[in-house]
């Protein structure tokens, strides 16, 4: 117990000390991981389920106080389950991200809110002999607090929405997600 008072008093202190490099001409480098899962039961059929993990780096440049716009690349991994049947995706994403932070540049916690567009490539495995590809647009919004450490490094959470479009069949679909990630603010 005092090892956590300990930490928890050294975490204020820090916080107390340090501001973001949320200016003009720095870059913002650093991404999150999110995972999700999903159950769908419905009475008299099998059951289905899902699993995914996303990785998602980013790279960005402040073009002016608070708003950064780069680029997201990230790869993701879903694996679903319908009654005995398995299937796996794996998916290679790219395209632009924008981000604002709503708090002064000299706090130590802030809020932020991202957008990005994306293109992906899908890569099915549907069993040994049953492999097939196709591609997606993406559109995700992700909000949440950030705490930094110190005046580069940052922790943040994000609850986020994203939709999903493939575009050889017009399938689409709608995720919420949790995320954490780290941010690192460089300075010029």
């Amino acid at each position: 117990m005092k090892k956590n008072i300990f930490f928890f008093c050294l975490l204020l202190l820090c916080m107390q000390v340090v501001s973001a490099q949320l200016t003009k001409g720095n870059w913002l480098v650093g991404g999150n991981a999110n995972y999700s899962s999903d159950k769908q039961t419905v009475p008299n059929t099998l059951q289905s389920s899902s699993k995914s993990f996303a990785v998602l780096p980013n790279i960005g440049f402040f073009i002016k106080d608070k708003f950064a716009v780069g680029l997201a690349p990230g790869i993701a991994y879903v694996q679903s389950k319908n009654g005995p049947t398995k299937v796996s995706v794996t998916s290679y994403i790219i395209g632009p991200v924008v981000r604002y932070y709503f708090l002064n540049v000299e706090n130590t916690t802030n809020i932020f809110i991202q957008g990005k567009a994306g293109y992906s490539s899908n890569h099915f495995n549907n069993g040994p002999n049953n492999k097939s590809s196709t591609s997606n647009v993406t559109y995700s919004l992700d909000a949440g607090p950030v705490i930094y450490f110190n005046s580069s490094v940052g922790l943040e959470f994000t609850l986020g929405w994203s939709y999903n479009k493939v575009t050889t069949d017009k399938s689409y679909l709608n995720s919420l997600k949790l995320g954490i990630g780290f941010q690192i603010h460089l300075q010029k």
